[in-house]
Parts: structure tokens; sequence; C-alpha cells
């Protein structure tokens, strides 16, 4: 399950507080997801999405974590294809190079330690100012925050 939000229904204000909203969790990475090809459609891209992320969910649940959270903005290149940038926590000490791995077999991937200092706007608030994309986010991201389900998201 995962909230969603259109980026082009948000006021800037919106979108400033929402940048905010973004620096409660406790962040690891930070992640930027490229698909090679000339197209790949929105259905191919989150069921790649998807499959990428239970194979993380595989890990964290064999090292004896919880899911992990995350935050997903999603940005559509000039030939349509999607492109992600992410914001993940609940990962513990497990190895960002192989989920740059897994995710080369389709793409490119740029997996970085968060630095907490900087804040999610240093890595995120460019694209919350833009006025359109679509912003998804885990179901848990919920328990890491202290304010409830924003308004405007819908619940899939």
């Amino acid at each position: 399950m995962f909230y969603s939000i259109y980026l082009d229904l948000l006021t800037k204000g919106t979108r400033d507080a929402l940048g905010e909203w973004l620096n409660i969790p406790k962040w690891q990475w930070y992640i930027t997801l490229t698909f090679r090809g000339s197209y790949v459609s929105l259905k191919a891209s989150d069921e790649e999405w998807q499959s990428w992320l239970n194979s993380l969910t595989l890990i964290c649940k064999a090292r004896g974590y919880k899911r992990p959270f995350y935050f997903r903005f999603t940005e559509y290149q000039d030939r349509g294809t999607p492109h992600y940038y992410v914001l993940i926590g609940g990962v513990g000490d497990i190895r960002r190079n192989l989920f740059k791995y897994l995710w080369g077999s389709i793409g490119f991937a740029k997996i970085e330690k968060y630095e907490a200092g900087k804040g999610a706007n240093y890595y995120v608030g460019k694209y919350l100012t833009k006025g359109s994309g679509e912003i998804r986010f885990s179901h848990g991201l919920k328990k890491h925050l202290r304010v409830g389900k924003m308004a405007g998201a819908s619940q899939r």
C-alpha cells in the first residue's frame, strides 16, 4: 500500500510544508533511478520499482529489520519514461552497492548515504517546487512522522 499525491494539485506553500515534513523521518539513502531504453511505460516502471523494493524488503527481513519506508518523486523525461528520486529509511547496514547492481539490469542507479544535516529539502526540494510530477510514499512512512495523513493524498 502507498499514498500518492500529484504535485500539480498542490500550492507552493503546501509543497514547502511537504519539504519540511520530510525532514522528520530518519532517512538513510538518497537514490536516483533511471530506466535504460527509449521508452518505459508507467506500468512497467512501477513493476520494476516494486520488484526492486521487494528485494530490499526481503534483505531487511533476513537481517531482522522492519519493512523499509520510502518517499519517491517521479519526474517524466522528455522521452516519456519515468525517472525516480527516492529517500529510503529502515535499511540498517545493508550495502547500497548491491541494490545499485540490481537496478543496473534495467537502467542506472545512484545510491548515496543520506546526510541528515543537509535535510530532505536538499535532496528533493528542487523537485517539490516543479509544477508537475507524482509523489508516492510508503504506508509505513506514517509511523515515522509526528503528523497524520496529508490532505490531498489518495490511498491505494
